[in-house]
């Protein structure tokens, strides 16, 4: 069963729905019997997720971080909207040094594609806290050592929330892209006014068309993100117990922090193969100057004009 698992996530992450649909089925079948206890184990996780759920304080914590990442997005979000720029190769914005060009040449219009990524900061918030809860419970009643544990639940519930949010990501890239479009006269006028207008009119073949890279990438990310800090949390447990509360509160927050610093960085490559389908995406339905890629082929590229570290 899990060589089965296995092989539908490399499946799926390669672009290969057929297949990985193919490698679950298997793994089920392997599975036998212990699908039972599997079902078994998934509605006592559900329950317990629940029950953490249910406490107001953890509610308060999930509303203040989702707020907290929706102000930082927004602050943030002339940078995302450079970065997708340079990710996609252009010509004119080609650094950070280019800040200053894409603010004078974008105005106002920098911020159209922030709705989509503050809804989706509040949907990730809600699925992060409730979700990672679901998994972790769960993966502890398949006997998942606590160790691997974090691993193991931020991995899922990354996929999940990869999958959930490729949409407006999409959009907003889209949404960033087409400044550039209309001052390059590849386009008389802009695709989309505002992430409400392309939501309602953008086909599903581009919404989810960089769908593979991004579910990988923030599995990846979570994975990363959940281990480190819990590492760093048993690190404190078991060495400060002697020290004051602040002390914690600054280790573990800026603990975390730095486990985002170091997941993004290490993950940044499926980053650049999202961000560079995403950006072609409409060209490619839309123009017709290119034939639809898949994550392999669009990494190959990066390798190859790029090597491994391009």
């Amino acid at each position: 069963p899990a060589l089965g698992l296995g092989a539908a996530v490399a499946a799926f992450a390669i672009g290969r729905p057929g297949l990985a649909i193919a490698a679950l089925v298997a793994s089920a079948a392997a599975a036998g019997p212990d699908l039972g206890d599997l079902g078994l184990h998934a509605q006592q996780a559900w329950g317990d997720a629940c029950d953490s759920m249910s406490d107001p304080k953890v509610r308060l914590h999930a509303m203040e971080g989702a707020a907290l990442r929706a102000l930082a997005a927004l602050l943030a979000y002339p940078l995302d909207v450079l970065k997708t720029q340079v990710q996609a190769g252009s010509a004119e914005y080609t650094s950070l040094r280019s800040i200053g060009k894409l603010l004078r040449d974008y105005r106002w219009r920098v911020f159209n594609g922030y709705p989509g990524v503050g809804v989706n900061t509040c949907v990730m918030g809600a699925l992060m806290f409730g979700g990672y809860r679901f998994f972790d419970n769960f993966w502890r009643l398949q006997g998942c050592p606590d160790y691997y544990r974090p691993i193991a639940a931020g991995a899922c519930i990354g996929a999940i929330c990869g999958f959930v949010s490729c949409p407006l990501e999409q959009l907003k890239t889209i949404l960033a892209m087409q400044e550039t479009w209309v001052k390059q006269e590849i386009v008389k006028e802009r695709p989309y006014k505002s992430i409400a207008h392309a939501v309602s009119n953008a086909p599903l073949r581009v919404t989810f068309y960089a769908v593979y890279p991004l579910i990988v990438r923030t599995a990846m990310f979570d994975a990363q993100m959940f281990f480190y800090a819990s590492r760093m949390r048993a690190f404190m447990d078991a060495n400060g117990a002697h020290l004051p509360d602040w002390v914690h509160l600054i280790w573990n927050s800026v603990g975390f922090m730095l486990a985002g610093l170091l997941g993004a960085s290490v993950n940044y490559p499926f980053d650049l193969i999202k961000g560079r389908m995403m950006a072609e995406s409409y060209a490619v339905y839309a123009f017709g100057t290119q034939a639809p890629r898949g994550l392999v082929s669009v990494a190959a590229e990066v390798v190859r004009k790029g090597g491994v570290l391009g």
